[in-house]
């Protein structure tokens, strides 16, 4: 189990460092967090997108006026997710979910990143 926790880190060096990090999945990253190991990657980003694509349903579920926190939580667990995997961009726009909860604009760009990044992974098993 520390293994997982040492390989699934969020990263220490930033979201930009990377000249891959502007794609939906930043693969250089994913590489060093998997060791190099192609099944961990592609098993990391099949439970990754399986999860993403929950937690934005939970959030559409979530009722924004009356549970903020609950929101906040679903929010924060989807960006240390995808800042583990190198989804850079969904670790961004769920951020901005956590800060500001309740504005609807956020929840569309998260669940806009979601979708590139089930997109992307979808793309690469082909």
């Amino acid at each position: 189990m520390a293994m997982h926790r040492e390989i699934f880190e969020p990263p220490k060096h930033g979201f930009r460092n990377s000249p891959s990090s502007e794609r939906p999945i930043d693969l250089v990253h994913l590489a060093r967090q998997t060791l190099g190991d192609k099944d961990a990657e592609t098993q990391v980003l099949c439970l990754f997108a399986r999860q993403a694509r929950q937690c934005v349903n939970q959030l559409c579920g979530i009722n924004h006026l009356t549970r903020k926190s609950d929101l906040v939580a679903v929010a924060r667990t989807l960006q240390g997710s995808a800042s583990s995997v190198g989804a850079f961009c969904v670790s961004r726009a769920a951020k901005c979910v956590e800060t500001d909860p309740s504005d609807g604009v956020l929840h569309d760009a998260l669940t806009d990143a979601v979708a590139d990044v089930e997109n992307f992974i979808s793309g690469l098993s082909r």
